[in-house]
């Protein structure tokens, strides 16, 4: 013990400390005491609970040689002394020493006269010195709960190494609730001796062989809902179930892409009224993502959404073509008759006839605006350019890219800020933006709305959500909007392919689009309202009264609290794309007027596998590292036999360049055996090295 005299007690040191947890609401339970062998104080523990959500606040406290300072101090080259040390050398070798986890449980157990100790947490057993127990017949109690039996594992097999005998309490038939300890037990049996302790049913601790073989680790990926092909409009059914056959990839990969294009192929021409008598109303314009691993076929399976649009924009750049020749034409008329107005001109003012020289200056002036150049898809422009191209074509565009993950990236770039603005009003169809460059002026957008379509590996998704979901500059929504995200499992079998897509399911489809990109809202029965730029449908009263038991549901959920904030805001757009998805089902297979029931009810089994994908979408981000610990094993060959996170972490690989990511993953690979790590001592910040442990 430190001479040097102190001007509080420990206990006294213990309040101050843990001032901050009691005004919390945490009241303050013990004060454990770890000594070394002659009995002087090594370091305190100190134990709060709280009273309403049973949740604990424990910190080490030790003497820094001036004050109580919260840690503990150096560990010794054997480990940290056991708790309850000094009575434990005192007593008869021959006693049994019950080990459990935690001082809480070990001072419970000592009071009815049992030799007790234990190293601290279920994290602890790798960092005491177990070597005052050598020879000793030992008892664990472990915890009812996996971390429990984990401490068990690790505490017996250093014990068996010390040629201690082991024996473990079995817990199973002890009627404990899940994370039950020894201290629930003796609540439930106050009257219990150190007899009664003693005579419960004990098992052999396991083997370190079977210790020491590496556990699998659990799938990282929640499942997700199997795509049904009734949910797609009857008019492009069969040619996206043909598409996705012949190029034997999930039919999620082609019917994302289908009703995405179907969305841009009608774009601003109608709208759908969410509600009776509210303006609320919702475009089409639909955000789609398909996922899947480089060799998932997600390219291939976005052209043929992409060449109908494309074949569309072939179209009306046909028609394009000619009003420009003719626009062409009359200007080269027009420039004839400026020569000639010029000499009426000329005449009429010799002759003093002011009147006949501006009728003729009148007459010659050709002011006539050329025809726009018709556009529905772009891969790569500036937001000052997009202002530009929707300007030309108010019924909105279509931004097609392979990999989003570029743009994304891009968008997260610092002074692109006011872009992502640009695109979070693109979500909606509706909003206004003025984007003011010096070299371009003022451009005024009357009318942002874009669709989205691309797609995107599964490591880079996990990094953007990531840094989406866990606060910073691209959390703003952004990645929310992508309603139409898919990731689903592969086929289990491939089979090679070789046939054209069947021509009458593909025709089917190509009259669709061509009948939707020329619609006509008057034609099916469309209203107007004052404060709706739109024209727009409503829902029948069927279908309306469905919408709103759907969404009530949905909100009562959203508003109980018991979903994240990312989560509860990617949901919380399901509103609205119920209500675009139902459109475009409606509109797809020719339908006029109010939009039935049963179309909203498949919108709404749109929904329901919409938030399957969006869970296992997030889950990567959210997963305390198992995807990045089942990323490190797969790169086991690339590491070598021994490595460290730095080692991982310059190698920049996919869903591996985030340190704390990588921490969370390499502790998994510990806990479930794949791994050995072992701290080594560099003369500055010890380095931790890990080495792979043998499969076999």
């Amino acid at each position: 013990m430190n001479a040097v005299l102190r001007a509080e007690t420990p206990k006294e040191a213990a309040r101050r400390l843990s001032a901050g947890a009691v005004r919390d609401g945490y009241m303050p339970q013990a004060l454990h005491v770890y000594a070394d062998a002659n009995g002087l104080p090594v370091y305190w523990r100190i134990r709060c609970k709280h009273p309403g959500t049973g949740d604990k606040w424990t910190r080490p406290m030790r003497w820094s040689g001036s004050a109580f300072v919260i840690g503990e101090p150096p560990a010794p080259a054997q480990g940290k002394p056991l708790y309850r040390l000094p009575e434990l050398l005192a007593a008869d070798p021959v006693d049994v020493v019950l080990i459990v986890e935690g001082e809480w449980c070990a001072d419970h157990l000592h009071k009815p006269g049992l030799i007790v100790t234990t190293s601290g947490s279920a994290a602890s057993a790798n960092g005491a010195d177990w070597t005052p127990l050598q020879g000793r017949y030992c008892l664990l109690w472990p915890d009812h709960d996996e971390p429990g039996s984990k401490y068990a594992d690790e505490v017996a097999a250093k014990l068996r190494a010390l040629g201690c005998t082991v024996e473990v309490i079995d817990v199973a038939p002890l009627g404990l609730p899940d994370k039950g300890d020894a201290v629930d037990w003796l609540a439930s049996h106050p009257e219990a001796t150190a007899a009664d302790v003693l005579a419960l049913a004990r098992v052999a601790a396991r083997e370190a062989a079977e210790l020491s073989a590496p556990e699998p680790l659990p799938s990282p990926l929640p499942t997700v809902p199997a795509f049904d092909a009734t949910w797609l409009p009857a008019s492009v059914r069969e040619w996206c179930v043909d598409t996705a056959d012949g190029l034997q990839v999930p039919l999620d990969f082609t019917a994302v892409p289908a009703m995405v294009a179907l969305a841009g192929a009608i774009g601003r021409r109608v709208g759908i009224a969410m509600k009776q008598h509210d303006r609320w109303h919702e475009l089409p314009m639909l955000w789609g993502c398909v996922i899947g691993r480089p060799s998932s076929g997600k390219s291939p399976a976005l052209t043929p959404a992409r060449r109908m649009l494309e074949r569309l924009a072939g179209e009306e750049r046909k028609a394009y073509d000619v009003a420009m020749r003719e626009h062409e034409g009359r200007e080269l008329i027009a420039e004839a008759n400026r020569a000639n107005a010029k000499k009426a001109i000329q005449a009429a003012l010799k002759k003093g006839d002011t009147s006949a020289a501006e009728s003729a200056a009148d007459a010659a002036l050709f002011d006539e605006e050329p025809p726009s150049e018709p556009r529905i898809v772009v891969n790569d422009a500036t937001v000052e350019k997009l202002g530009e191209l929707l300007n030309a074509n108010p019924n909105g565009l279509v931004q097609f890219r392979d990999e989003l993950a570029g743009w994304l990236a891009n968008l997260d770039r610092e002074g692109r800020e006011s872009d992502r603005a640009f695109w979070l009003e693109c979500w909606n169809g509706t909003g206004t933006f003025t984007v003011d460059r010096i070299g371009r002026g003022t451009i005024r957008i009357e009318a942002c709305a874009v669709s989205i379509l691309g797609g995107m590996q599964p490591g880079k998704l996990t990094e953007y959500v990531r840094g989406a979901i866990r606060g910073g500059f691209s959390d703003d929504g952004l990645i929310q909007r992508f309603q139409l995200a898919v990731y689903p499992d592969l086929p289990a079998s491939w089979s090679y392919c070789d046939r054209r897509t069947d021509p009458a399911s593909e025709a089917r489809a190509w009259a669709t689009f061509q009948r939707l990109r020329a619609l006509e809202p008057d034609a099916i029965g469309a209203e107007r309202a004052d404060g709706i730029d739109v024209p727009f449908l409503r829902f029948d009263d069927e279908a309306q009264g469905l919408l709103i038991e759907w969404t009530t549901t949905l909100m009562h959920r959203l508003r109980a609290g018991e979903e994240p904030a990312w989560m509860e805001s990617h949901l919380s757009k399901y509103r609205a794309l119920a209500g675009r998805l139902a459109l475009v089902l409606h509109l797809a297979d020719g339908g006029a007027g109010p939009i039935n029931a049963d179309t909203l009810a498949t919108a709404l089994d749109w929904c329901d596998y919409l938030e399957g994908h969006a869970r296992r979408i997030y889950a990567p981000a959210m997963d305390n590292g198992l995807s990045a610990a089942h990323l490190i094993l797969k790169k086991r060959a690339e590491l070598g036999e021994a490595f460290t996170l730095r080692d991982i972490q310059r190698r920049c690989w996919a869903g591996l360049s985030d340190r704390d990511t990588i921490a969370e993953g390499l502790e998994l690979l510990v806990d479930h055996r794949h791994l050995a790590e072992t701290v080594e001592q560099t003369g500055g910040r010890p380095s931790v090295v890990y080495a792979w442990r043998a499969t076999a």
